[in-house]
């Protein structure tokens, strides 16, 4: 008996074990989440739109749990980088650069002062163009952390063998808004959120096997849903339904009017018609 709660005790255990990295993964292209194919897979705009992007703020107020804080936040700071990579893989935008506006200008005052005393580089001789202005301006912010929306967990124990696991939703949600740069006027408006999953698998044995002989192991796995990702994730999906909502309003139009009917198109429209009460 002693020997089938040993064996079984091996088995348990080796079942939950995770083998430890033996070395630093190497340097990857980013993971992508489905909401990156489907903005890639939209279908060609009939002319694209020159837009800028100043600053997706931060707006929830949350930093992480004590005593992890040290007045960290909760979310990632870099949702405007993350919204002009999406608007340009979207192939419907022309984002230019705002962000890094100043930069740019020094950049531009140092060509023309080398151009003006004659001392320029060749690859800076031909006039500088000007810069080019947006038609539209979209801002927005990250408008909700929410932590622990959903827990739970399942376990159970037979002669002191036995494991559990325990689950964590947190929440997250974007405000994205297209502006038209001669009016001011707000044209389209969307709020998206994402939930990050966060879970724990842990087993264990505690058995006497004889007098003065106790057996106790544990093992454990815990994984935790990139917050960096989901956020990417929810400006992706965000411009996907501002492409959408901007082709409904006739704000912008496709190069072939039957791909209304494209998948993408057709998926996300469903997915934000309220349901039938």
């Amino acid at each position: 008996m002693q020997r089938i709660l040993l064996i079984m005790a091996v088995f348990l255990l080796s079942g939950c074990l995770t083998a430890p990295p033996k070395e630093a993964a190497k340097p990857t292209l980013l993971p992508r989440a489905q909401s990156y194919l489907d903005l890639t897979h939209l279908p060609e705009a009939k002319g694209k739109l020159y837009v800028s992007v100043y600053n997706i703020q931060d707006e929830t107020g949350q930093f992480k749990p004590y005593p992890a804080s040290n007045f960290s936040t909760a979310v990632p700071q870099s949702a405007t980088s993350m919204l002009v990579t999406a608007l340009k893989d979207s192939r419907w935008f022309i984002p230019l650069e705002r962000q890094g506006l100043q930069n740019l200008l020094n950049e531009r005052k140092i060509i023309r002062a080398a151009q003006e005393n004659g001392t320029v580089a060749d690859n800076n001789r031909a006039p500088l163009h000007s810069l080019m202005a947006a038609n539209v301006m979209i801002e927005g912010s990250i408008i909700g952390y929410e932590s622990n929306v959903k827990s739970g967990g399942a376990g159970a124990r037979y002669f002191g063998i036995g494991a559990d696991t325990q689950y964590q939703l947190d929440q997250i949600a974007v405000n994205l808004r297209v502006v038209d740069v001669s009016t001011g006027e707000v044209m389209s408006s969307v709020n998206t959120s994402k939930t990050i999953l966060s879970y724990e698998v842990q087993a264990g044995v505690f058995r006497f096997i004889d007098y003065q002989r106790l057996l106790e192991g544990e093992v454990g796995y815990t994984s935790n849903e990139p917050v960096m990702l989901c956020l990417m994730s929810a400006i992706e999906t965000g411009v996907i339904y501002l492409v959408n909502d901007g082709i409904d309003r006739g704000l912008w139009d496709l190069q072939n009017p039957a791909d209304i009917n494209n998948p993408v198109l057709v998926k996300y429209k469903q997915l934000s018609t309220p349901p039938a009460s």
